[in-house]
């Protein structure tokens, strides 16, 4: 196999604001493999999401996908050898969204010559995926008003409160005012903005008002004794996202956290997330899928895991101004997988580097 890819620059419906940057647009790379089976020639693709965060950028993942072909590390390979996929990307560190998208490429050729989609081959049951939150990023008040109406009226009665900045309070009373409990599930995610002393001062108004968690509230400098106090004497549950990239991190992430966050990006494809979940449950961990900027082949591509999961954040695509793929349908919160073969993804319009 030969890795096909292009770059895909998808526009933000409002710029997204974090704690640490602010984005208009999200650019990621779609590969496409092919394959022959039985006389047929098939195609899987998958999305690259790469995060400059996690050291990765749009260069750095075609310059990854050009090694690859040079060097031949997939043109012996079927699309059912993935331990042999895995062992050889265990060779080459790092590159973990590039290598994402090659993982989701080879599920979703399994899928099209089975005739399966992924989450059937695995044997699961999609009616048991539970609702995605809808993320409201940090803005002045009137557009984080303007937004959480927005996000009302299409029916997302799960909302992902972005705070970390200087009006967090008034901020997240204003959207609890606009969302009332338990019409409306509030989450919390801070992406690492504060120190312990932050946090604590604003927990309780964030018990008070019903949230349902908090995730990665403390600045990675944090020391562990910072996470110890943290969890001993925080009124919510702690999920970790930015703490918490692969397998390894697990049994740190059980000592101060009581869920983590997966993300293509972080743990390189649908086959870590999968171990990962796994090791989680195993050490009484809460799990949630997540997601950064993205279309929605890559959110369609881990919804496949979102019946084995406890929270789903995947409005990565329902954050864009227009989406390429059709894949996961949403109604408000609740969304449906796909019951086309393999990952069940089709182009909804053109699709240009």
């Amino acid at each position: 196999m030969q890795i096909h890819y292009q770059r895909l620059t998808l526009p933000y419906e409002f710029t997204f604001t974090i704690s640490r940057q602010s984005n208009a647009e999200s650019t990621t790379v779609i590969v496409t493999l092919h394959a022959d089976h039985e006389g047929k020639t098939y195609q899987g693709q998958g999305e690259a999401v790469p995060s400059s965060f996690y050291g990765e950028d749009a260069e750095s993942v075609c310059r990854f996908y050009d090694q690859l072909n040079g060097d031949g590390v997939l043109s012996d390979l079927s699309p059912f050898e993935i331990q042999k996929l895995q062992a050889r990307f265990e060779k080459i560190p790092g590159n973990l969204a590039a290598k994402s998208a090659i993982d989701q490429a080879f599920y979703d050729l399994q899928g099209k010559i089975l005739n399966l989609p992924v989450w059937k081959l695995w044997g699961l049951d999609a009616t048991q995926a539970p609702k995605s939150s809808y993320t409201i990023g940090i803005a002045d008040l009137d557009t984080v008003k303007r937004k959480t109406e927005i996000a009302l009226s299409r029916g997302y009665d799960v909302l992902k409160v972005k705070l970390g900045s200087p009006q967090d309070a008034p901020l997240f009373e204003a959207i609890r005012a606009l969302a009332p409990h338990p019409q409306v599930t509030l989450r919390v995610d801070a992406n690492a903005a504060w120190e312990v002393q932050d946090f604590l001062n604003i927990a309780p108004l964030l018990s008070e008002n019903h949230v349902e968690f908090v995730e990665e509230p403390l600045k990675l400098t944090c020391t562990d004794a910072d996470y110890e106090r943290l969890k001993a004497e925080s009124p919510l549950p702690l999920m970790a996202d930015e703490s918490c990239h692969t397998l390894k991190d697990i049994p740190r992430c059980a000592r101060y956290f009581h869920a983590i966050n997966l993300k293509h990006t972080k743990t390189g494809g649908l086959t870590e997330a999968l171990r990962m979940i796994h090791a989680a449950r195993a050490h009484n961990l809460r799990i949630m899928l997540g997601g950064f900027g993205e279309s929605s082949l890559s959110v369609t591509a881990f919804a496949q895991l979102s019946p084995l999961v406890d929270y789903c954040d995947l409005d990565g695509a329902l954050l864009m101004g227009e989406d390429p793929y059709e894949g996961i349908v949403f109604e408000g919160s609740r969304f449906y997988l796909p019951h086309r073969p393999g990952l069940g993804v089709i182009p909804r319009i053109p699709v240009t580097g």
